[in-house]
């Protein structure tokens, strides 16, 4: 910001009244007045807000807000995934919109202390998608996300996030049979286009030479 600079004009005034012929006059001037220099402004460096997650399972999701739903468009080369939730923000179905139109539900098991631990669908078996997550307090979204199978086969990704929990990077691990991939080069991880509840709607992934481009489409229950 430009700070602008006043000139203040200060007017000397000589008084002659009730002097006597041939006296001196004299002269007095009238004070200065002291301009003191603006202090300069100082920007307060503005705090990141960090959103709180209405259910559990909003959590897993990454979602903010009291929503519906949440459908996934991941390119042509994925099928598109729809997650609904009920009014208290609980997973009532996952379903998987298949080429020719067939939807299929997804399996989905809990865990102990009522987190997401398993998510699958029929035709990807044996595989199984399995979610950890941290042990702080209250609702929390996942640390890692592991696509595996019983034959020693797995892509297990690792979530970092910012201290207001958006993603902000990927480590990814690999395994064939058993045996370690080497080629685990990170994903570089860009979310834009947020709405107004804080939920990200465009996701850019980057690893490599390639990019992946993730679009979600939220709705929301209308507030009473």
């Amino acid at each position: 910001m430009k700070n602008i600079f006043f000139a203040v004009a200060c007017l000397l005034l000589v008084s002659a009244c009730g002097q006597k012929q041939g006296q001196k006059q004299e002269t007095s001037k009238a004070p200065t007045p002291e301009v003191k220099a603006e202090e300069p402004v100082v920007e307060q460096p503005v705090e990141a807000v960090k959103h709180e997650y209405l259910s559990q399972d909003l959590a897993t999701f990454d979602l903010y807000g009291k929503v519906e739903s949440v459908n996934y468009d991941q390119g042509e080369h994925v099928l598109p995934v729809c997650v609904q939730f009920d009014t208290n923000g609980k997973v009532t179905s996952i379903v998987r919109t298949g080429s020719g139109g067939n939807k299929e539900n997804a399996e989905i098991l809990y865990d102990g202390l009522d987190k997401i631990e398993t998510i699958s669908f029929e035709s990807d078996d044996p595989w199984i998608n399995v979610l950890t997550y941290g042990d702080g307090e209250g609702f929390q979204a996942p640390v890692t996300y592991t696509t595996t199978n019983q034959m020693g086969n797995y892509t297990e990704v690792t979530y970092q996030r910012d201290s207001t929990g958006l993603v902000i990077g990927i480590q990814r691990e690999e395994s064939i049979h058993f045996a370690p991939v080497e080629d685990n080069d990170p994903y570089t991880v860009e979310l834009s286009d947020f709405d107004s509840k804080g939920n990200w709607l465009l996701c850019t992934k980057k690893w490599g030479d390639y990019t992946f481009i993730i679009k979600r489409t939220i709705t929301y229950y209308q507030q009473n």
